[in-house]
């Protein structure tokens, strides 16, 4: 049966719903854990070269510890092809790490990543999907590791709500991490769930604000609430 506006509407009200649910239910888990407590402070360069392809730029700092100790610095650097109509994005980034690692060193490390994204549109609301496959690649001199590289399976939905007339449109995201060459279990190890809005400032400036929590499945890590705020610019 063929979809009409109201049906789709509907549709994403009740993805909305699951996603906020889910995002309550991770407040309330936070407590069985221990939490960490910080801040990402991210800034995001777009431009766009054709119609079809785009070149982007990142840098993200990461507090933790009640927001009082350096996390890691994320500077990455990508390039992404649209099709079908821009539903759909197909990009290749890289990303250099520089993180204080559980050894309690300060580790660099490289990552790539390959990402899918497609989205549908039936105002007021954006549902979209972003699939990502990513390699770490580890310093053993300064961290025991058994495996490296690293190969992680990333799946995110995300619903988005534009308000009419108003430049702020909030979102809710929810994001699961699959190892995929543990030697001794590839089973999901983090699940981040994120609420917040996006502002725009004017045609190519949007500030976003956001909280996060990413609640890791495996005894050693401990869960992390942060509060962010990115600064995004589309030329």
């Amino acid at each position: 049966m063929k979809s009409t506006p109201s049906t789709a509407s509907r549709a994403f009200r009740n993805v909305f719903a699951l996603l906020l649910s889910l995002l309550a239910a991770a407040s309330s888990a936070q407590s069985r854990k221990e939490t960490n407590g910080g801040a990402a402070f991210a800034f995001e360069l777009e431009k766009e070269c054709s119609r079809f392809f785009s070149l982007s730029v990142e840098e993200e700092v990461r507090l933790i510890s009640n927001s009082t100790g350096f996390d890691r610095s994320v500077t990455a650097i990508g390039a992404d092809c649209a099709l079908a109509d821009k539903r759909l994005k197909i990009g290749a980034h890289y990303a250099f790490i520089y993180l204080y690692n559980n050894d309690y060193l300060y580790e660099p490390r490289h990552r790539i990543y390959l990402n899918v994204l497609y989205r549908e549109t039936v105002a007021p609301f954006t549902l979209s999907w972003r699939g990502r496959l990513q390699s770490t690649f580890r310093d053993e001199n300064r961290g025991s590791y058994r495996v490296n590289p690293r190969h992680v399976l990333k799946n995110r939905i995300q619903a988005e709500y534009s308000i009419w007339g108003s430049p702020w449109k909030p979102f809710l995201s929810c994001e699961l991490s699959n190892d995929l060459n543990d030697p001794e279990s590839n089973t999901p190890t983090r699940i981040r769930y994120q609420a917040g809005a996006s502002w725009r400032l004017n045609r190519t400036d949007h500030l976003d604000f956001f909280i996060r929590f990413d609640r890791h499945t495996s005894g050693k890590d401990p869960n992390a609430i942060l509060l962010g705020v990115e600064y995004k610019i589309k030329l």
